[in-house]
């Protein structure tokens, strides 16, 4: 077997000496994607507390319904895997339905935290990730110039009706998929995206990973 490329500059001996002891024991962890470890454990405790944020609470039970309503809405309007979704929020339980939205439609989250960011870098951001839609509170919109917006609590209030009858869809996302894209702080040049995949979060490796 060829030796890495990463440890060709090893001796052979101590290439062996690194495999033996650098690697520990390959576990298959239980969930393939991100969302699906908040699934099971709505399934598991629907009743428990899931999220708190200033004196409101949501259940696992009331969370999985919500996520999994605003999901189908966002898969009509394209969201698929290999789909970057930008959610311009701030810290609240919305911004918890949209990250899971986004992972259960099979798209990739691009967080900005919209009382932080400033109109440079969110315009940047936006021209370089190119989402297929944005995400955002009501209050952030008007920031947003040239795609397609989504108001998040409008696909909350449209969800929690209970008249509102989803389209059912399938799960399409994979390990391989992208989880979330995180942009540096540009402080050396522009902005860089660095994508994580679900396997990355899951930390899922493959045999193959090993020995290629």
């Amino acid at each position: 077997m060829a030796p890495h490329p990463q440890l060709a500059h090893l001796s052979p001996g101590d290439q062996e000496l690194f495999k033996s002891f650098g690697f520990g024991d390959e576990i298959t962890p239980p969930f393939r994607c991100l969302h699906h470890a908040f699934e099971h454990h709505a399934k598991l405790t629907p009743h428990a507390i899931a999220i708190e944020h200033l004196g409101s609470s949501m259940t696992y039970g009331e969370l999985d319904r919500l996520t999994l309503r605003v999901a189908a809405q966002l898969r009509q309007h394209g969201v698929l895997p290999g789909s970057r979704v930008c959610l311009l929020v701030q810290r609240s339980i919305p911004m918890v339905v949209g990250i899971l939205a986004v992972l259960r439609a099979g798209g990739q989250y691009v967080p900005l935290d919209g009382t932080i960011v400033v109109q440079s870098t969110l315009d940047f951001i936006l021209q370089d990730a190119s989402p297929s839609v944005v995400i955002s509170l009501r209050q952030f919109a008007g920031r947003i110039c040239g795609r397609p917006v989504f108001i998040l609590e409008d696909a909350i209030d449209v969800s929690s009706d209970p008249n509102f009858d989803p389209p059912p869809f399938d799960d399409l996302a994979t390990p391989d998929s992208g989880c979330y894209v995180i942009y540096t702080s540009g402080t050396t040049g522009k902005p860089k995206g660095v994508d994580v995949l679900h396997r990355n979060v899951t930390n899922r490796e493959r045999q193959s990973d090993h020995n290629s």
